[in-house]
């Protein structure tokens, strides 16, 4: 085996392992000389197979040491962050990124931090992401601003399967964000005058204003994402369609992209290259086009936003540019194992970017089916060869980026091969050049590139029609799989033998390549059901409530689904969904919604939407629910089951006995209307969770009596010292509490003296702010309260 592949396959294996256990840092520097030197001295008395053992120890121990230091600890970032106040950055602009919905983030370089004219000292400058509400066309990089806005960390709410956005900004080495409502809110102390200000920036932002009055909002949008590498204005719909049909990665600037303007260029360059004698007496056309076309190729990175992606697939032109240049024959799979190695030792975080994977992996895909598409199809004859490369080929890199995509975005396009087989070449050769060549048109013959941007947004508007027109095909619109850690594993192991199908019949290793099936089969397999006799999962949703009682009977019952005010981030879709995957939830006993408020029901939409759930609980007719909950609940065909008045048992669970509370009036107050829920599996380990009720609803609970002790307790209204908890306590005293609140929440919740009265008393509480998701386990000793960490409840 290649040395190289050893190198990353160890690199990866290391920083995989990282986030769940990194080694000591003495021992593991220690391991790190001593495995380096055994392999160069095995390497040297020839001793190759016994060396790249070392070579693999040596770099897994390396990279995983390497993981801690991407998060280095800074005072400065955790004193301003628990400030919890506004305060005044000054600092230069580094980059500019626009967003849906006339939004944009700024990356700034933040060198002095003021509050109240006092200044904060600093380690070293912030790298500071600037969110915006509207207007950046008066900013540019380079400018030096200022501007009062709230500094946060960036951290984890700490729900299992949750995506890492501390470590997506950390890779991208970024400290802090902040938000500020517009461009009003910014004073310019300086204007850079550079060329990229005065050129490049300036003019992409003159194109984007012109495709947009061309053309309708939608039309426009896809234009800019292909033309000028936008991808982040495209709104969510359309991103939605794009992603169901399988062709999202098109709206995306990427190697793709640039490969086939490589490929045009080449093509051109070529046909009149042919022309001259005396250039084809000098140097043949493979040696000296491709060098030729670099200035094009990087006048294209500039011109679409400088994408990381694109840089990427740009550094590996230039690569093979250079190779062809000295006729020096390198494997391209090598090249690409190279180019991957070499980015995980310059950013190892780069491993957990969605992007950098399926790059990677996609065209390793295709690489690996080379003989198939490149060998198979020269019998066939022209209109037969190119649909039939282009489809394996498709499906090649369909096949290698399946578990990542899976495991990144929980996505299933079963459409995709098909898709892409129509709208990669209306995309790359119609779409693309048309929308190219307008670019270059438009400095000097700007009604000529207006009318092909026009053309280009007809080309993409078909191209999204038929989009949805497949989406809608049945069975054909995509799914939603949540699967778990172990069932992702299993389908990358099923894929691994088809993609290295032509290298085993090359080979004649077919035997050793389908024994990966065996361990497929066997980690889909993998028992993943709840072994605990029952345990309560509280959530971490932020200001808001969400809660999961399982047993080991597979029986599971959803309490609230927390939600945002903010459209933009779906409770349900980023954090319980693929939390249920990682605590092996496939479906849902019972959805109980204690009361109608967003913060408890806005993320059960998505739930319902995507899960087998077998009735839903509310304490009022279907008809006072919002009307959201109402469509899904109707489209699913879920029974809705009205609590009575008073306690009754809920006979859909097996374990202990399940008993709910509707104390609900017609005048009551929204919260006192919250169903509360108690459970009971011994005369001594029960639980009470008592929804939002405040100081009426809490009365109305203890004149109704509990139907047994409590010494679990989840405190009303998130702790808010108008539920009269001091009396719920004394009546009931709990062996612990639980809560749930927003970190640095606007509401102070919990109360400052219900959190001083449960210390009075000496009673344990539980907080999803400071510990983030919350795991009650049952036992014979009682309740156990456990936090979500590293990949696990500790």
């Amino acid at each position: 085996m290649q040395p190289i592949l050893i190198a990353l396959s160890a690199t990866i294996t290391g920083l995989s392992l990282a986030p769940i256990y990194t080694l000591p840092s003495s021992f593991g520097w220690l391991l790190v000389a001593i495995s380096g030197l055994l392999f160069f001295l095995l390497s040297l008395y020839k001793y190759s197979r016994i060396a790249l053992i070392f070579l693999f120890l040596s770099i897994f121990v390396f990279s995983n040491l390497r993981y801690p230091l991407q998060f280095p600890p800074r005072q400065d970032v955790v004193h301003i962050d628990q400030l919890a106040r506004k305060v005044t950055l000054s600092g230069k602009i580094i980059d500019i990124r626009q967003l849906t919905e006339g939004r944009s983030w700024i990356e700034l370089r933040a060198d002095s931090v003021t509050m109240k004219g006092e200044p904060i000292r600093l380690e070293s400058p912030l790298l500071v992401r600037l969110y915006m509400g509207e207007g950046t066309d008066q900013l540019f990089p380079g400018d030096v601003i200022r501007c009062k806005s709230r500094m946060r960390q960036p951290r984890l709410f700490g729900t299992p399967g949750e995506f890492n956005w501390p470590r997506y900004l950390a890779s991208q080495h970024t400290d802090m964000t902040a938000w500020v409502k517009n461009f009003e809110k910014i004073t310019v102390l300086k204007q850079q005058n550079s060329l990229l200000n005065q050129g490049v920036v300036p003019w992409r932002s003159r194109v984007a204003a012109t495709i947009q009055e061309l053309m309708p909002e939608d039309r426009a949008y896809l234009v800019r994402a292909l033309v000028l590498g936008e991808g982040r204005v495209i709104p969510d719909s359309i991103r939605k369609t794009l992603a169901r049909s399988g062709i999202s990665h098109l709206f995306a600037i990427s190697g793709l992209h640039l490969g086939m303007i490589a490929l045009l260029g080449y093509r051109l360059l070529l046909s009149i290259y042919r022309r001259f004698p005396r250039l084809l007496n000098w140097q043949p056309p493979q040696r000296v086009l491709p060098l030729a076309l670099l200035p094009l190729l990087f006048g294209y990175l500039l011109l679409t936003g400088d994408a990381v992606s694109t840089r990427r697939a740009f550094v590996l032109a230039v690569l093979v540019a250079v190779f062809l240049c000295w006729r020096y024959y390198v494997n391209p799979l090598l090249l690409l194992a190279s180019l991957a190695l070499l980015s995980l030792l310059v950013n190892p975080l780069l491993l957990w970017q969605a992007g950098w994977q399926l790059s990677f992996s996609g065209a390793a895909g295709i690489l690996l089916w080379r003989p198939l598409w490149q060998h198979r199809g020269r019998d066939l004859r022209v209109y037969f060869r190119y649909p039939v490369q282009l489809f394996m080929v498709t499906f090649a890199a369909m096949l290698a980026t399946l578990p990542l995509v899976l495991f990144n975005f929980h996505l299933f396009a079963p459409i995709g091969v098909l898709a892409n087989l129509i709208c990669v070449p209306v995309i790359t050769l119609l779409a693309l050049p048309v929308g190219f060549s307008g670019l270059l048109f438009y400095q000097f013959f700007p009604q000529l590139a207006e009318l092909l941007f026009q053309l280009c947004g007809f080309i993409l508007e078909v191209v999204l029609s038929l989009a949805s027109w497949f989406t809608a095909l049945p069975g054909c619109g995509g799914a939603y799989l949540f699967l778990s850690d172990w069932q992702n594993l299993a389908v990358a192991l099923f894929i691994l033998p088809l993609l290295l199908f032509p290298y085993a019949v090359k080979t004649g290793r077919l035997r050793l390549v389908t024994i990966c099936l065996l361990p497929a089969v066997i980690l889909w397999q993998f028992p993943l059901a709840h072994s605990l006799p029952v345990s309560l999962t509280m959530f971490s949703v932020g200001q808001g409530e969400s809660m999961l009682l399982q047993n080991n009977h597979g029986e599971a019952i959803l309490i609230d689904g927390g939600g945002f005010y903010s459209d933009r981030f779906d409770v349900g879709e980023r954090l319980l969904a693929p939390a249920f995957a990682a605590l092996g939830v496939s479906e849902l006993t019972a959805v109980v919604l204690t009361h109608d408020d967003l913060d408890h029901r806005k993320g059960l939409v998505f739930i319902l939407d995507n899960f087998p759930v077998r009735e839903f609980w509310f304490g009022q007719p279907s008809a006072n629910l919002h009307y959201s909950l109402q469509n899904v609940l109707l489209k699913k065909a879920i029974p809705v089951k009205v609590a009575p008045a008073g306690w009754s048992e809920v006979p859909c669970w097996s374990s202990g006995s399940l008993h709910i509370f509707n104390g609900a009036a017609a005048d009551s107050h929204k919260n006192d209307t919250s169903l509360v829920m108690y459970y009971e599996h011994s005369k001594d380990n029960s639980l009470l969770l008592t929804g939002d009720l405040e100081e009426p609803g809490v009365h109305k609970l203890l004149a109704a009596g509990i139907p047994g002790p409590v010494s679990l307790l989840k405190l009303p209204h998130h702790g808010s010292k108008f539920s009269a908890t001091d009396q719920l306590i004394d009546k009931l005293l709990p062996q612990a509490c639980l809560v749930s609140v927003g970190y640095q929440n606007r509401y102070h919740l919990p109360a400052k003296s219900v959190v001083n009265y449960l210390g009075k008393n000496k009673i344990p509480l539980y907080r999803t702010d400071l510990s983030g998701t919350l795991q009650a386990q049952y036992s014979e000793q009682g309740w156990q309260v456990k936090h979500w960490r590293q990949g696990n409840f500790r």
